[in-house]
This record gives structure tokens, sequence and C-alpha cells, in this order.
């Protein structure tokens, strides 16, 4: 049955029209019109055609952009597709049938850089229809390349003891990925144990460097009891590092004859060690860290405790009490919940939210009667917003006061607020908003439900505003054929642009994505604090995976990343801002994205292609870094066969070193003297070099 007559029959099941009779004869339908490839000369077009249950007549219709806008600018407007060209010519008639069928056309000879217009139009007896405009674009030869002068490099060593590095999710479900802020450094585990690693613990951790010539490798895993992870581990000790590396939470577990195991946690300097150890309980957990981890959240036994190297400090104290209340929650980490310098932290307790602030304590939904939910705050915790009944409220710190974002209420979840508190993003029924200045503006249709809430969700928000999140609907003109892609709102300009759409206007295969915050290991307990930099700080560069191959030199047909940077970012010359490959695009598997700096000048990945000459092809981790690369070392010189063999050393002589006792060594060699050779008769005596003489037989001929 066709797809129209299954429409027809549902609205008639609803009383709205009377069902049709099977097999009568209908106007053709176009259900669905899109580009299935775009080279650089050429394209494939596809298309979905209804054909009424009547011989149908069916063709594709396409005329530059210029041609398309001179037609609606005519006095009166004309039909934006006349003088369109017609392929194939004639169109294709199809039989009568009750399902839908394909229109399929190569076209060539089109010319590079140009967008053009297309539609499919059907006819048959009982009338004509046409498809929706859509457009594609001739790639240019030279797609492809990085941007900004990127080249790659190898950061993970070359010997890693026969094995390689799993991506985040890949050890015991979890993983410890971190990129520097600054650059030049990157922390990732592994289950195999190299660069100079003691023993072979399940997981083990590395931190790796640039310097002037090249990466350093530091294995950093921390001494290990056999058995005290268990069978199966759950994720990798190493839970969090400060925003430059140089210190690392890391969970401890005791080994023990019986469980509950005691659980602790050490705070670690890789230069120096440990430099603290905090006390251990059989229920410890980590709850959350400020950026520079000086400052820790750990709970136990139902209560949230403050540590920093010292003693523990009880948080959950409600205002005027001096024991802390059990079952309290640390609010959601990783947005903002605890405040950059560890002073003010966010918990929830019985149903309400609080604000430990120093050491007092205040309640922050006591104005609304309670019942908060915390859900993001500003990097200084000065600004706070939580949800309450479908009603989205700011409270500021220093009037102690909450006011209502969303009076009409319905808002389902929040996306994400800037480091200031200034720019909000949040999602209702109709549509994805911002509030800015006090004022609400709808940014989109809608936004995926994997963008929040803000402590792990896909989302960013740049300081300046700029909010990068995913959505599957078509926000835009492009057609994302279903598919997840990745957008970026600029508010200063507003502007919504969907920066992982074929640029050439070809359907994707599948979907682009950017990160959420990274778990640590299976369990619902999981720690999930870390969010890899995947928006520059800057709001002007965005680094995502794509199933699609967005630019001609993506030719795997695998998952490959990218960047997108906007007009005036490093080399990027183009108003609507350019696109670049962070990976290969030509390795034989998926590459994934870690990380980057803060700035986006180091883009970290993991892919099993060999990108410099040094790499086996085993799985590693890379930067693509602007303005790297290191000049490749010097060949060795092949040897050959008895080349190949080692010097041997002097031998030692024997003999006493002292003037007490003189060698007598090997006796001379002596020759016997030769005789005296007389020329005779029919020999000729000449001299030969050196002065000496010889003679030869001259056999009887004479000269």
């Amino acid at each position: 049955m066709s797809a129209r007559l299954i429409g027809l029959l549902a609205l008639a099941l609803a009383g709205l029209v009377a069902a049709p009779p099977a097999g009568a004869a209908a106007p053709p339908a176009v259900i669905d019109t899109w580009v299935a490839s775009v080279g650089t000369a050429g394209v494939d077009l596809r298309g979905s055609i209804d054909p009424g249950e009547a011989a149908t007549n069916a063709r594709f219709e396409y005329i530059t952009d210029s041609a398309y806008r001179a037609n609606l600018a005519a006095v009166p407007p004309h039909d934006p597709f006349a003088g369109a060209i017609e392929t194939p010519v004639g169109g294709k008639t199809f039989p009568a049938a009750a399902l839908p069928v394909q229109l399929k056309q190569a076209v060539g000879g089109l010319h590079s850089g140009i967008t053009y217009h297309f539609r499919v139009a059907a006819s048959n007896s009982e009338g004509t229809a046409f498809g929706p405009a859509r457009t594609f674009t001739i790639r240019l030869p030279e797609e492809g390349s990085m941007l900004d002068g990127r080249a790659w490099e190898m950061v993970s060593p070359v010997d890693k003891n026969g094995g390689e590095i799993q991506g985040p999710g890949g050890v015991f479900g979890g993983g410890g990925y971190q990129a520097a802020a600054a650059g030049g450094a990157i922390a990732y585990s592994s289950p195999s144990s190299f660069a100079g690693g003691e023993g072979a613990p399940g997981a083990s951790q590395y931190v790796s460097r640039r310097g002037s010539s090249g990466w350093a490798t530091e294995n950093v895993t921390t001494p290990t009891l056999a058995g005290a992870f268990g069978v199966h581990p759950d994720g990798v000790p190493f839970q969090l590092f400060s925003t430059d590396l140089s210190r690392a939470l890391v969970f401890d577990p005791q080994r023990c004859e019986a469980a509950p195991c005691p659980r602790r946690y050490q705070l670690r300097q890789a230069s120096t060690g440990t430099l603290a150890t905090s006390a251990a309980t059989s229920d410890l957990d980590l709850a959350g860290a400020n950026p520079g981890l000086t400052q820790t959240v750990l709970s136990s036994a139902g209560n949230l405790y403050a540590w920093s190297g010292g003693a523990f400090s009880p948080v959950n104290l409600l205002p005027g009490d001096s024991a802390p209340t059990p079952a309290a929650t640390l609010a959601a980490q990783g947005a903002g919940s605890i405040s950059e310098d560890g002073s003010r932290v966010y918990f929830e307790l019985a149903g309400n939210l609080y604000l430990r602030d120093g050491t007092r304590t205040v309640q922050v939904d006591g104005e609304v009667g309670g019942g908060g939910v915390f859900q993001a705050a500003s990097a200084d915790g000065g600004i706070a917003f939580f949800l309450e009944d479908g009603h989205l409220y700011r409270y500021s710190v220093a009037s102690e006061h909450a006011v209502d974002v969303r009076p009409a209420g319905e808002v389902s979840g929040v996306l994400g607020v800037s480091a200031d508190g200034g720019y909000l993003y949040y999602l209702t029924p109709g549509g994805l908003y911002l509030e800015h200045g006090g004022v609400s503006t709808k940014v989109a249709g809608g936004a995926g439900p994997s963008n929040y809430p803000p402590s792990v969700g896909t989302s960013r928000v740049a300081p300046n505003g700029n909010l990068a999140f995913l959505s599957a609907a078509t926000l835009g003109e492009a057609d994302t054929g279903g598919f997840q892609e990745v957008y970026l709102y600029r508010p200063s300009v507003d502007e919504l642009v969907c920066i992982s759409c074929n640029p050439a206007g070809a359907r994707p295969p599948g979907p682009s994505t950017i990160p959420g915050a990274v778990a640590n290991g299976e369990s619902p307990a999981a720690t999930q604090i870390y969010k890899p930099r995947a928006l520059s700080a800057a709001g002007s560069r965005v680094f995502f995976e794509s199933d699609d191959a967005l630019l001609l030199s993506d030719t795997n047909g695998r998952r490959d990343v990218y960047e997108w940077e906007a007009e005036g970012v490093g080399s990027c010359a183009k108003s609507a801002g350019c696109l670049g490959l962070i990976s290969s695009g030509r390795s034989e598997g998926d590459a994934s994205f870690l990380d980057a700096s803060t700035n986006g000048d180091d883009a970290f990945f993991l892919t099993a292609g060999s990108l410099v000459e040094a790499d086996p092809e085993a799985a590693d981790v890379y930067d693509a870094r602007v303005g790297g690369g290191f000049p490749a070392p010097p060949k060795p010189i092949v040897c050959l066969a008895d080349a190949c063999q080692v010097v041997p050393a002097e031998p030692d002589d024997p003999a006493m070193g002292t003037g007490f006792f003189r060698s007598v060594g090997n006796p001379a060699v002596t020759f016997p003297k030769a005789k005296k050779h007389r020329c005779k008769k029919k020999h000729r005596c000449q001299k030969k070099r050196h002065g000496k003489k010889t003679h030869r037989h001259e056999q009887g001929a004479r000269r």
C-alpha cells in the first residue's frame, strides 16, 4: 500500500475523510528529495515518489542560485525554476504502483563552488506534483587541508610494551582523559604498562608533555595492592586532574579480608608524589572538586565533607546548626556547584537547596517554599539557577534574593550558563531560549535531551554567550536526514549555524556529536566530573565527531574529528566560517576527540592510523597543533649481510703494565733469502716497478 493511501486511511479512521477505494488512481506525491553525494563537477540526486497508482513520469529540475534568485526578483515574480535544466531528458516513466518508487540521477558538468537549487517534478493522468526546493554546492578541489597551519604530532610513545591507548570508556568503563588548559600536555589511560611503569596494575595512567624536540611521557601510576580493585574494576584510579595537570585526585581502595573494605583518596603531584591522603571509610565517595583541586568534596554516611589536604570539614550544616544533617547530596557537580576558588558549595538536603558560603549556610530556595533543584552557577558561585515546578529562578548571593526567569513556567531543562552568569540557555516545549539582561529570546525550535543537565550534558556555553548544542531537528535549510547535528548560536549577531551539516548539501549517513561529561566507570555511581573542551573559551572554535564525509579529503567512510572556526579566527576568511579535519579522514578505523586547550590551538584525538613516520599503526594519542610538527628524525643507514654484525671490542692485553716486567712476545718473522736468478738464452731481463728485476719467457717468440 502506498504512503499516500496509508495516510488517507489513517485520516479515514479518524473520521476526517472517506477512505479511498483500493486501486483508485490519484495525483503523484513527492515523498522525499535529497543529495547522495557531491563532487567537484557532479552530484547524485535522489527522490522518492508515490506514483498515485497510475503511470507516472518524474524528473529532476536544477538551476543555479543566481538564476533562481533572478526569477524570484522578476516583476512579476517568475517560477523560481523557470529555465531550469531537466534530467533525465524527457523524464523517467514508472508504471502504476502502490508502493513508492526511487528516482536516481547522476549529473555532471557542473561548476566548482557554485550553489544549485533542485526539485523533483512528477506527473500522471491525475495531475502534477513538485517536491520541496533543496540546494547543493559543488565542492572546490582544494577542500580538505587542516586549518591554521595545524600539523600532527604523535603524543603517546612509540614503545607501548605491545599495547595501545583506549578511548574514553575503554578502560574498565572509564579512563582519565584531560588536556592542560594552556595546551602542551594531556593525561590519558591504558590497560598496558609502559614508559617505565613498575608492575602491571589493571589500568595505568600517563601524562605526556611537549618539549622542544618532541613529546615526553611519564607513567604516573600509583602502587597498587593486588586485588584492591576487585576482579572487575569500575573505572580507573585517577579521577580528576587540575587544569595544568600538576595535581591529580586518585581513588585508593584498601584490601581487606571481608567486604566492605576501607576506601580513601589521595591528592598527588606528579613531581613529588602524594601530597595528602584522606581518612578511610567503607563508603567514602568522591562528590566533586573545583578545577584547581584545591577543594574536594567527599561523601560518607550521608554527609558531605570538604577536604583540601587536611582534616575533613562538614559541608551540610543547616543554618544555625553545629552538626551536619545526614542524607545530603552535592548539587550537580560540573555545573558550578563548587566555585572555582572552592569557597562556595551548593548542596541539596530534604528536597531543599542550600549554599555553604565559607562558614555560613543559607537556603537558596527559601523564598519559593523549597523544592529547588540546582541547575548551574557562575564560576564564582555568586549567581545560581534552580528549577521549581517548571519555573526557572536566578538566585543572587549578594542580595539573597531569587527572581523567576520564566514566569510562564514549563521549563524542561537548562542547557548551560556563561561563567559570569549573564547568559542562560533553557528549553521549553516551545523551543530553546536565551535569557540575557532580563530578556528571553527564542534561539531555535528545539534541542535534543542529550544537551542537559549542564553537569553532564553535551551543550557548551562560552564566556561571551556562544552556545554549542546538538539537535536532530532541521533547524535551518540543511538536510539532516533526521540525524543529530552540531549547532552554534552566537548572540552577538543573533546567528544560528549548523556547523556539522554537509557544506555541499548532501544528506548525512549518520550523526555528528560532541562529548558530554566523561564517566569513569560503568556503575550508576560512576563519577562524571570532567567535560572535554569541545568549545573554545572565545566561543569561536568547535571540535566534534562526524560520521559524514564533510570534506573531499575524508574518504574512509568512518567517524572522524572535525574543527569549525569563525571568520577572522586563525586562517579562516569565510563569512560562514571554515571547516577542517583534525583527524586524517583516511585511517581504516574511527577517530575520537579527546580534549583541547582553552584556546583550541591544541586538539587531541585518538586514532589507529599512522599519521607520522615513526607510528607503527597502534592506537595512539595525537595533537593537531596550530603551528605544530617536528622534523622527522634521520633515517638509519640500512646494513647488509656481514655489515650488520656488531664490531667486536678490542681484546684485553694480558701483559702487566709496569716497568718490572717485559713481555717476550711472539718471535720475529724471518724469510729465506731468494736465490739470484741469471738470465739465460731466450729470456730477456727487465725491470719492473720499484727497481726489482724480473723476467719472462719468450717461449720462442721474437720481438
